[in-house]
């Protein structure tokens, strides 16, 4: 019996995470994952934004977590890779696959912005939400 090719949603090359939320197959429990090693980065870095892998399924993509350092002389800012994960199952990832560019989005959200996202999709009475409270 040949196994089932589920056709992928194909994702755009510039996409975050919050213009994905529609294809995410468990979007509050992805959501929360991904907040949960921004949070782990920001303890270790002060600072944590992530970017979402291009090339694999808009329903559980990758993710490339970072943080950015500003030179205290130069005020130039420069991001640091911390960690890339599987989408699927939030494992890390090894570092080969940080390394290729073309994996990534080149648009990151700051853990202040995927944090405002976590709160839209939790929220069932939002008027253009389509989850419900049901966890």
């Amino acid at each position: 019996m040949a196994a089932k090719r589920v056709p992928s949603t194909p994702i755009a090359a510039d996409a975050t995470i919050a213009d994905m939320v529609d294809t995410l197959d468990k979007p509050v429990e992805y959501v929360r994952r991904v907040l949960e090693r921004l949070e782990r980065c920001k303890r270790a870095h002060g600072d944590a934004q992530v970017r979402v892998g291009v090339r694999g399924r808009a329903e559980a993509p990758n993710y490339l977590i970072e943080y950015v350092r500003e030179d205290a002389k130069t005020h130039q800012r420069t991001s640091y890779q911390d960690a890339a994960y599987s989408g699927s199952t939030h494992r890390e990832l090894a570092p080969h696959h940080i390394e290729d560019a073309r994996n990534w989005s080149p648009e990151e959200m700051n853990i202040t912005a995927v944090s405002a996202l976590i709160g839209r999709l939790r929220k069932p009475n939002a008027p253009s939400s389509r989850f419900s409270d049901e966890d």
